[in-house]
């Protein structure tokens, strides 16, 4: 796993026949434990998309606050991240962009889950000072890994605004990953195998520190339940 946050996201993107984990938390209280789902990338495209006009200018302070991602704008239908159930394979794996650098971009991961790192019991609203990613953490020509997101059928996103410059902006978000057409892996050796570090897994959390009640397609095997010292191992491989 990358150490350093403003890693690229291009440095990360899965290659065909990559194997990933899918990493739930079940329990973060004393004895933390976790679901993994594995798969396997049979196919992968990119993922490129651009916001531009198609976002009107902000106002100096102004907010817009959590929506989903139309495709002319930000809340109009549909959505264009959606994954239909025709297709409970597909994963979308992309960072955000942000231009300019004063522009703060939130996200909620569910789609009414706000993401966090900290503590608060409160839910982060949009303009809060936290839970923000400033344009320059992840900028819109070499979007970061601290705007990672993987989605698949039933797991949405919103994300919300604020112009935090003293003058109007207009903002502009750029969407840049993969697509993947995946195969679930259900091989217990093989599983342990990639658990022992022994076949190579890319590790990959879903949403942020904010406990979530998770949903997976259906079609989806039943998940690895391991506990906190799996996970810390797993992760902390290069």
């Amino acid at each position: 796993m990358p150490d350093n946050l403003l890693t690229p996201i291009t440095s990360v993107i899965l290659r065909e026949q990559d194997n990933l984990a899918l990493i739930f938390p079940v329990n973060i209280a004393k004895k933390p434990t976790f679901e993994m789902y594995f798969f396997r990338v049979a196919r992968r495209y990119p993922l490129h998309m651009t916001y531009d006009s198609e976002l009107n200018v902000m106002a100096a302070g102004e907010i817009k606050d959590y929506t989903f991602m139309g495709e002319s704008a930000l809340g109009t239908e549909p959505d264009v991240l959606t994954i239909w159930e025709e297709r409970p394979f597909r994963m979308l794996h992309f960072a955000f962009g942000i231009r300019p650098s004063e522009i703060w971009l939130y996200r909620s991961i569910p789609a009414d889950v706000q993401c966090t790192g900290w503590g608060y019991k409160t839910p982060t609203k949009v303009g809060d000072k936290r839970d923000y990613i400033q344009g320059y953490m992840s900028p819109y020509d070499n979007p970061t890994i601290t705007t990672e997101t993987m989605l698949y059928h039933k797991l949405s996103i919103n994300i919300g605004l604020k112009n935090d410059a003293g003058r109007a902006l207009r903002p502009s978000l750029r969407l840049l990953g993969a697509g993947y057409d995946t195969i679930q892996i259900t091989d217990e050796n093989f599983i342990n195998a990639m658990l022992a570090g022994i076949k190579p897994v890319r590790p990959i959390t879903v949403g942020s520190l904010r406990h979530f009640t998770f949903s997976v397609p259906e079609a989806w095997q039943k998940p690895t339940l391991v506990d906190a010292d799996v996970v810390a191992k797993l992760m902390s491989r290069k």
